[in-house]
């Protein structure tokens, strides 16, 4: 339950890592990060943003850094092939 080790972007809360983009507190079990194939999707902010502890705003700009990097390097984000996030 830890970042994936390609961290390209960290925030308060949020990191843009080689996964996508991944909440930085191990506390929430990986059940909010965003793989890489998702950082496309509209709404994503939508589901936690009842939470008490989510900041919309790191939350966004860790969705902008990631689809910038994917834009302009698409191999930044790669599949993981170990247990390794």
């Amino acid at each position: 339950m830890v970042l994936h080790r390609d961290i390209y972007w960290l925030g308060k809360q949020w990191a843009v890592t080689g996964y996508g983009v991944q909440a930085v507190d191990k506390k929430l079990e990986m059940r909010f990060d965003v793989e890489a194939d998702r950082i496309w999707e509209e709404g994503l902010a939508e589901s936690m943003r009842s939470e008490s502890w989510f900041d919309e705003h790191d939350f966004s700009l860790a969705l902008g850094v990631a689809r910038r990097r994917a834009r302009e390097n698409p191999n930044t984000f790669r599949q993981v092939l170990t247990d390794e996030k």
